[in-house]
């Protein structure tokens, strides 16, 4: 059965499937597919399966209905077509497409990725040949010295200064 997959000015996705010969689209609730948002008109759109295909009729809405980004007021539907009812964005999703994707299972991939890792363990003898060596972090002790003599010795002088100054007054 082909869908609509609508999404929402939040991100969040409604799928409804175009169960019925004539699917109306529009922002009051006596349409078959509801859109509660201001610029969807109250009676924005229908959908009708005539002819083995999905026509999209605008209804005369004030924001118009658009399909891969241009305005039509009758449009054919193919698969992946990206509808926008006002400014609400849509995919249409053709009958053939949905229970394709719905016969195919996913493949199992959490334990073709258990089983990577554990084929890809570093054997024991392992030997590194690369002509960069490990950069491996050693203190440097000596420069950590010179640093701490070089703070004592600037908080030394500083002292020197105020007493100085203290001594001149």
């Amino acid at each position: 059965m082909a869908q609509l997959q609508i999404i929402l000015p939040d991100a969040t996705e409604q799928t409804h499937e175009l169960a019925e010969e004539k699917n109306t689209v529009g922002r009051v609730e006596d349409n078959t597919l509801c859109i509660p948002f201001d610029s969807v008109s109250s009676h924005h759109a229908e959908i009708v399966f005539e002819g083995g295909a999905f026509h999209l009729h605008d209804l005369g809405s004030t924001n118009g209905t658009f399909v891969n980004s241009e305005q039509v007021a009758d449009a054919i539907l193919n698969h992946g077509d990206e509808i926008r009812f006002g400014a609400i964005p849509a995919i249409f999703l053709s009958a053939a497409a949905v229970s394709a994707a719905d016969a195919q299972p996913l493949p199992d991939t959490a334990s073709k990725g258990s089983e990577a890792a554990a084929a890809s363990a570093r054997p024991a003898n392992f030997v590194s040949t690369s002509p960069v060596p490990r950069n491996v972090q050693t203190k440097d002790v000596t420069g950590m010295l010179a640093l701490a003599a070089g703070v004592v010795a600037l908080l030394a002088s500083a002292a020197v200064a105020a007493m100085a100054l203290t001594m001149s007054a």
